[in-house]
């Protein structure tokens, strides 16, 4: 059973009743064939959009089914360190996806997204991304 971590850009598009048919197919298979990872800002940014009180329940019920991936301490002085790393190589991206990138990089697990800086943040360091087998 290989892990992976869904980012909140690929949630999002794999909930979209026109979105992307062979994302939706791939977090489907993650979901009921893998062991997903959550870590607690995805679930965080993920539920602050839900559109009501019924949405936000029904999300945090099907989150519940996932692995939460914690975070110690020291992760927020290696964030810095990280963030401070790719600022300095010439990339400015939100704090939000570095902190998903160096978790997976540290738990050496793959993310799937919809959202071109972990794109550009595996250009400089060693980010794993899964993609939909079309790509």
């Amino acid at each position: 059973m290989t892990k992976v971590i869904i980012d909140t850009s690929a949630w999002i598009a794999s909930f979209q009743r026109k979105g992307d048919t062979e994302l939706k197919g791939l977090v489907k298979r993650l979901i009921t064939e893998q062991d997903v990872l959550l870590p607690g800002i995805i679930k965080a940014e993920f539920l602050r959009g839900a559109k009501d009180g019924k949405e936000y329940e029904k999300l945090s019920d099907l989150l519940k089914g996932l692995t939460y991936l914690p975070v110690e301490d020291n992760f927020w002085g290696r964030l810095s360190w990280f963030s401070f790393e790719l600022f300095r190589k010439g990339l400015t991206v939100p704090l939000t996806d570095t902190y998903i990138a160096l978790i997976a990089i540290e738990n050496d697990v793959p993310v799937v997204h919809k959202d071109r800086h972990f794109d550009l943040i595996a250009r400089k360091k060693p980010l794993k991304i899964l993609r939909p087998e079309s790509d």
